[in-house]
């Protein structure tokens, strides 16, 4: 075994990064589309660079640090101590969550080199079922762990931070000297507007990143994706959790037109928008509730009205006033008001937590660097403790509620909702067009349990965990879909919601299958049981010989050009040379959808001290 402390050795971190081959991920998992990540933000962002230091696969240089650290502590380098790891061995579990077989992948290649290195450096590679890898997650009990990112907003913010002071430094338990020196960097860089200056702050932090190695971004792929020919009116952007279904619908040679079924991995945690921070309830949650506005298409940065009819912003990009839909119905038959719209986002930044996204609002409303609730209560000492803020003088308490309530204004006789920053945000509306920023019927709200709207208890319903959240299984927003049912760990079902205030769904239900066996999902697409599946990049030259036609994405137009026929595929050549382009179509059953850079990767992280 190892002690708590293995990974808080900066060498220890250092040896496991030399001994990790990016490069073989990126050929042998992804055949060549994709590209070993040097930093933690995405291309064209800042920060962003090609010439960045990074850990490249070096089996020589891990044995060097493995032999500089000093696991026990008694001041004498590995290498000249034989009680010391490099004498003594290790034996470690690295944890992947079923079916994710990349993730596997990753740390089986690990195992292999580590053992290359030391015979006595022992990995073991084990899976858990989705839930059970989170909770895992969170209680720091994960020794190493592939931890993977799906940007929420398109900025550099959105990935330096949640691998260091948000989500993922959290579950490393990331030592507090260490973050500070990050959230100062994060901070300066948040605050500033041209483009330049920030890339010069991310570039220090680029460097801290790599001489502390708290983690190791693996690769940056390119899209892969298929669907049955079959399947009509699907919007491909890359930072939806999923799919959103209101506009998809098949045609008659379908084997089943009035369900669209979609056979993918992980099962939702907790369907409360606030709390929602996984790809697997974000998919169910973005096709029941909505945002006051949404993303136009398949674009990443452009914006149209949703629950908002339409909005100004003050000159000086403080003040936001939305004007609020009339007409719209709540599933359960409630009228959409400001009020309600006022008070979701009220309550969310209530809640607050850093295993939520609300830190996402925190920041813009309350100050850069205050990214949850707690920084106005008692500068943080109660973060993510619920009973340490109870603790705090209840007119502190009920000063921050109120002083979120004035954030955050309704005006029903008006119709608008009125929300003040604490400074300009540039990227507020990306913000705010994500399912934490979905609006829920306050009184639906109260009556089931949750936070009753006054300033006396809010602090009751803060970091509130998964299992003890009376949302965590029951929905009421105003989208198309409407829940059916969840059977855990194996199937959510919606259905078209009649009373939808705009254009109806064009299929009546969706099937969300969690099924973790790739060659079941596989055997399902065959058959035609399943519209869409999730594919591993590892298991892509099983389907690729299904596809019979591929639409290339075009990076002048930002979109994928209009499919074209495939005569045959090749699956042992790479990328986009397996496929041969022709006039004439074939009759496999397959759409691709093809090279579109990807807003998301894994990252190996370390936790520093093993609960």
């Amino acid at each position: 075994g190892i002690p708590g402390t293995f990974f808080d050795d900066v060498h220890i971190r250092k040896a496991f990064a030399y001994a990790f081959d990016a490069g073989l991920v990126a050929e042998d998992v992804y055949s060549g589309e994709a590209v070993q990540s040097k930093v933690l933000s995405l291309p064209g962002m800042p920060g962003y660079d090609p010439d960045a230091p990074f850990y490249n696969f070096d089996l020589e240089k891990a044995a060097e640090e493995f032999k500089l650290a000093d696991v026990d502590k008694d001041g004498i380098p590995a290498g000249e101590d034989p009680d010391d790891v490099w004498e003594m061995g290790f034996r470690v579990q690295m944890l992947y969550n079923t079916g994710n077989t990349t993730r596997q992948i990753v740390a089986e290649i690990l195992q292999a080199s580590l053992s290359e290195v030391n015979e006595k450096f022992v990995v073991e590679v084990l899976g858990l079922p989705w839930p059970a890898y989170l909770t895992a997650q969170r209680a720091y009990k994960i020794p190493i762990m592939v931890g993977g990112w799906l940007e929420d907003i398109h900025d550099a913010h959105n990935w330096y931070q949640p691998y260091t002071t948000g989500t993922y430094g959290a579950r490393q338990k990331m030592p507090e000297d260490l973050r500070a020196e990050f959230k100062t960097l994060l901070d300066q860089g948040v605050s500033l507007v041209d483009s330049q200056a920030r890339h010069e702050v991310y570039q220090e932090f680029n460097q801290l990143y790599f001489d502390q190695a708290p983690g190791v971004p693996i690769v940056l792929a390119t899209s892969h994706g298929y669907e049955q020919k079959w399947v009509e009116g699907r919007v491909l952007n890359p930072i939806f959790s999923g799919d959103v279904f209101k506009t998809m619908y098949e045609t008659e040679d379908s084997p089943d037109p009035g369900t669209i079924t979609v056979a993918s991995i992980g099962d939702p945690l907790v369907l409360d928008p606030a709390a929602c921070y996984d790809t697997a309830s974000g998919e169910v949650l973005q096709n029941i509730y909505e945002t006051l506005v949404f993303y136009d298409g398949i674009q990443t940065d452009q914006f149209v009205p949703q629950l908002a009819e339409s909005w100004e912003v003050s000159d000086d990009g403080t003040v936001w006033t939305f004007n609020i839909r009339e007409g719209v119905k709540f599933h359960e038959g409630g009228d959409l008001t400001p009020s309600d719209v006022a008070y979701s986002f009220q309550r969310g930044l209530l809640q607050g937590g850093y295993s939520t996204p609300q830190w996402l609002l925190a920041e813009p409303f309350l100050g850069v660097g205050i990214d949850d609730i707690t920084g106005i209560v008692d500068d943080f000492a109660s973060a993510d403790d619920r009973e340490s803020l109870i603790a705090n003088d209840p007119q502190v308490l009920i000063d921050a509620c109120e002083t979120v309530k004035s954030k955050i204004v309704a005006d029903d006789e008006a119709g608008t909702v009125t929300m003040t920053l604490a400074q300009p945000w540039g990227p507020f509306l990306a913000t705010i067009a994500n399912n934490w920023g979905a609006v829920m019927d306050k009184e639906w709200v109260i009556e089931n349990g949750g936070w009753d709207g006054t300033c006396e208890t809010w602090q009751n319903y803060y970091s509130m965990a998964d299992a003890d959240n009376p949302f965590r299984a029951i929905t009421n927003g105003t989208s198309a879909y409407m829940l059916d049912h969840w059977t855990p760990d194996q199937e959510v079902i919606l259905t078209a919601f009649d009373g939808y205030w705009g254009e109806p769904a064009l299929t009546e239900r969706v099937a969300l299958l969690n099924i973790s066996e790739f060659g079941t999902r596989f055997a399902m697409l065959q058959a035609g049981d399943a519209d869409i599946i999730y594919v591993p990049a590892e298991n892509r030259a099983a389907v690729d010989p299904m596809v019979g036609e591929i639409a290339i994405y075009n990076p002048e137009t930002n979109a994928y050009d209009d499919p074209v026929p495939v005569c045959s595929i090749d699956t042992t050549r790479l990328g986009i040379d397996r496929f041969e382009i022709c006039d004439e179509p074939n009759d496999q059953p397959l759409t691709l959808y093809f090279g579109r850079p990807g807003l998301a990767q894994d990252v190996i992280l370390f936790n520093f001290n093993i609960q």
